[in-house]
């Protein structure tokens, strides 16, 4: 579905007529409206996905866009106005985002508006419009707290993942890249390129020489959580205010972390530290 952009006199840069004129807006619209980072929201998307085409197939496209560097590429999803609305109810309520919900549902409205027959009056168009938007926020309130019952449900086998796997049961990740023939360090850099695992940076002042200490953690991404699990560590320094923790992985994790790296290896990834080395 390729875009076309269309003058409104409302927000104009937010909303578009596809080819087969309906109107959308994307993912990378989402991102600068909500100020978050556009890798996230297509995270939610691709996440969330099978929710998205509830109302309708979500098209992914490259768009091209100019850099200091010269012409880049990056891939978006096409969102329909239904769509662009259940992605509005993911995201945590500030004035940013509410600012832009109420701007994005402006800009479909004063689109609609310009591209429909003349048959009703402005006013008509509106409250019609209004209404839609009404009614469909509503069906997605009830979809969204469908979901939060779900999660809520699945909240003890959580708890018990968590609470009840053995220490035994678990793996460092030194034991699991020495099975895969690559470093420890390799194996993390890794997983956070492929986002499976994220990487925090503080510090601390050591209370025997008042050096600055650098400290660092390594979390799960929320997907990925059935293949990690943390282990909190009272004794060492607090990281943050909070209890730091150790990531470990879990045996269905090792499963999966060495399907996976076999699959990125096959496609050809030169810059891997493979049995310490470069591979070739």
């Amino acid at each position: 579905m390729s875009l076309t952009a269309t003058t409104s006199s409302i927000q104009p840069a937010l909303v578009n007529t596809a080819q087969d004129g309906s109107l959308v807006t994307d993912s990378h619209i989402i991102a600068v409206g909500t100020d978050n980072e556009h890798r996230n929201v297509i995270r939610l998307v691709r996440k969330y996905l099978t929710d998205f085409e509830t109302f309708g197939r979500v098209d992914f496209k490259n768009q091209p866009f100019n850099t200091a560097g010269g012409m880049q590429s990056r891939e978006i999803a096409i969102l329909n106005r239904e769509q662009a609305m259940f992605a509005m109810t993911l995201f945590r309520n500030n004035e940013i985002v509410l600012d832009f919900k109420k701007n994005l549902i402006r800009a479909f409205v004063e689109m609609e508006k310009q591209l429909s027959t003349p048959a009703l009056s402005g006013k008509q168009l509106m409250a019609k419009a209004l209404i839609e938007a009404q009614s469909m926020m509503q069906e997605l309130e009830t979809t969204v707290q469908a979901q939060a019952t779900q999660l809520e449900v699945a909240a003890p086998k959580v708890t018990y993942h968590d609470t009840y796997v053995a220490e035994s049961d678990q793996l460092s990740f030194r034991t699991v890249a020495s099975t895969l023939e690559m470093g420890e360090k390799a194996l993390r850099n890794l997983l956070i390129e492929k986002g499976w695992i994220y990487k925090e940076s503080s510090s601390r002042r050591s209370q025997k020489t008042g050096e600055v200490i650098p400290q660092y953690r390594y979390s799960e991404y929320a997907d990925k959580k059935p293949y990690f699990i943390r282990r909190q560590n009272h004794d060492a320094p607090r990281f943050r205010g909070e209890v730091d923790h150790t990531l470990k992985i879990t045996p269905a994790g090792a499963a999966a972390i060495k399907r996976a790296v076999g699959k990125w290896l096959r496609a050809d990834q030169p810059e891997l530290e493979v049995g310490g080395r470069n591979a070739a």
